[in-house]
């Protein structure tokens, strides 16, 4: 399935992280000042990497695709198909897919290449580590189990880590394929809630935001250097019905805090086959609330610089405050939702800091 550029519109831009329509001059900049500029010089010394990743000669692959599941054998089953149909030499890359369930996964797979790693522990952190343990690949590329890999995924993203380096963390873009029809809860430009990825961009690119960092359903790290990392963090990630995440950013803010780089390789996709029951206003809200409150998680335990201060979050409230009066009196019922959901979020942590 290739994208078509009636469903690629950019996401990760400037733009749609300050949310500009919904601002006005005033307070747009005021946003973007609050939000892109806001850097302090925190006590807490901030998370790197012990090692830096250097390239090792015993790897067994060129590549190991990780493949995280809990009881959902047929979407990680599609998952699978369309990795083993890439054009890439099955002799340069495997297939580990992560059994995060107490229950057998179910599968017949004829290709040497794929094998089942059961980890009964719950957290989709604990699973990825399991998985790189299990993996023999020079680099890791991680995949949702309700991801499908588009053409040549495997084959650019090698080219990427290769051809770059000096980069430990490589992602690409995750196209949203929506249900039909379009659910009503949906808000084009706030695709990031159902892990939406799409870049303006087209060749490679070197980034540095918290917002352009990559997401776990094309999430690509050389194998030494998350051994460096000490693996995904496992007191973050979804564990359960908790819809916190932030294990990827956290591997993100300890890469660039030691001096490493990190790219998007736009050619590198795939689509994110979300079901039907997770548009609802329900999990937009645990999803915006999960967001910010790993935000200022990852600042008050030293991964991130951004200065989540008590003046940092009164000035979010304010901001908002505006937004949620602007678009109340032009109607925007849905965007006004999605708002105030960030409104709570940032009370909740106003209430965490005090």
């Amino acid at each position: 399935m290739k994208p078509s550029k009636s469903n690629t519109a950019a996401n990760i831009t400037i733009k749609n992280i300050s949310e500009a329509e919904l601002s006005g001059p005033r307070l747009l900049l005021s946003k973007l000042k609050n939000e892109l500029f806001n850097r302090k010089k925190s006590d807490i010394e901030l998370k790197r990497a012990s090692i830096k990743p250097k390239r090792q000669k015993n790897y067994k692959k060129l590549l190991s695709v990780i493949i995280c599941t809990s009881g959902r054998n047929s979407l990680a089953l599609n998952a699978i198909n369309s990795v083993i149909n890439q054009d890439f030499s099955s002799e340069k890359y495997e297939i580990i897919v992560v059994n995060n369930s107490r229950e057998n996964f179910c599968g017949e797979f004829f290709e040497q290449n794929i094998r089942i790693v059961n980890e009964p522990v719950q957290g989709l952190s604990r699973a990825r580590n399991t998985g790189a343990d299990s993996a023999g690949g020079e680099y890791l590329l991680y995949m949702d189990d309700d991801a499908l890999a588009c053409e040549n995924l495997l084959l650019n993203m090698f080219k990427a880590f290769e051809k770059h380096p000096g980069c430990a963390i490589i992602g690409g873009q995750i196209f949203l394929k929506l249900p039909t029809p379009n659910p009503n809860v949906f808000l084009k430009g706030r695709e990031a809630i159902w892990s939406g990825y799409t870049v303006p961009y087209k060749k490679f690119k070197e980034v540095g935001e918290q917002y352009e960092f990559p997401y776990g359903a094309c999430f690509g790290i050389r194998h030494s250097a998350l051994d460096g990392f000490g693996g995904f963090p496992e007191d973050y990630g979804r564990c359960g019905n908790d819809f916190a995440g932030g294990e990827e950013t956290a591997l993100c803010f300890m890469a660039k805090n030691s001096r490493l780089k990190i790219g998007i390789e736009p050619s590198a996709a795939v689509w994110h086959v979300v079901s039907a029951d997770r548009f609802t206003k329900e999990h937009i809200r645990e999803t915006i609330r999960a967001g910010i409150l790993t935000t200022y998680r990852l600042y008050a335990e030293g991964y991130s610089k951004c200065g989540w201060t008590n003046d940092y979050i009164d000035e979010r409230i304010k901001i908002i405050t505006g937004e949620l009066a602007r678009l109340q009196r032009n109607k925007e019922f849905l965007a006004y939702f999605y708002k105030k959901c960030e409104l709570d979020a940032f009370y909740e942590v106003k209430s965490m800091i005090l």
